[in-house]
């Protein structure tokens, strides 16, 4: 059984899947599957797909959104922990490696993510991105909640046990899934950053993230609120707790702002 089930969701992506599958077949960790969850693509996302044979499992399914190929990723996969990588963007080599050797060294670590870059529709870098690594749960949970900063799908690693607590991602969702994951696994799991950049985050004109940036979900808000037991004095509580110290650190030349 491998360690690590690579879960690759697509749509419509023939242009990029097969720059995802060679950045993962390149990783210097090895102990892996890669698991393509095709969902309703009508391009030759499939005859692209096909020609890596039997180095990638190829999953197809009726256009059911983004949260419904992930999860069926998740539960084909046969792996000890899951990574995403959309089918537009890339890992880096050392990604896997260094991941699962941070898990290893930080036994209570289930929930990993990492600094990335954006890079643009030529694949040139632009930007790097540095979420930040928080010191607790609540920490995680809040910065987060309040989008202090964003967990790119393609930079986590999580022990699958985990979404037996969290739950799957939220088919209902198409946009913002992702945020609503992070945020569910936050409320058992303190997350961990490894802050180096290990993926690349490819923008172009078809991203849903970019469709949807200043989409807020009303219902994701609410449940999340509901799940952490928090109301507005909480939050102000909170507020005055990490914006405080946030600030101090931008004041003294903090990296990560």
């Amino acid at each position: 059984m491998p360690t690590i089930s690579v879960v690759i969701p697509t749509y419509n992506r023939a242009a990029y899947v097969c720059q995802a599958i060679d950045s993962i077949l390149n990783q210097t960790y090895r102990d892996f599957e890669i698991l393509v969850v095709d969902d309703g693509s009508t391009d030759s996302t499939r005859k692209q797909v096909a020609a890596f044979g039997d180095q990638v499992r190829y999953i197809h399914q009726a256009n059911r959104g983004p949260s419904a190929a992930r999860n069926i990723g998740i539960l084909h996969a046969k792996g000890e922990y899951i990574a995403f990588c959309d089918s537009d963007d890339r890992f880096l080599p050392e990604k896997l490696e260094k991941q699962l050797n941070y898990i290893r060294n930080h036994p209570n670590c289930r929930f990993l993510y990492s600094w990335y870059y954006n890079v643009d529709q030529r694949g040139q870098i632009t930007k790097l991105r540095k979420p930040r690594a928080c010191k607790s749960r609540e920490h995680l949970q809040y910065c987060l909640f309040t989008r202090k900063f964003t967990i790119r799908t393609s930079t986590v690693l999580v022990h699958k046990r985990c979404f037996k607590r969290a739950g799957l991602f939220n088919e209902k969702y198409w946009y913002s899934q992702d945020w609503d994951m992070w945020m569910r696994l936050a409320a058992y799991y303190r997350g961990h950053c490894l802050q180096e950049p290990l993926a690349e985050y490819r923008q172009h004109d078809d991203n849903r993230s970019r469709l949807s940036v200043k989409i807020y979900h009303p219902e994701i808000r609410a449940s999340i609120l509901k799940l952490y037991g928090w109301n507005e004095a909480k939050l102000k509580q909170l507020a005055k707790l990490y914006d405080k110290k946030r600030h101090g650190r931008q004041a003294n030349g903090d990296p990560n702002r």
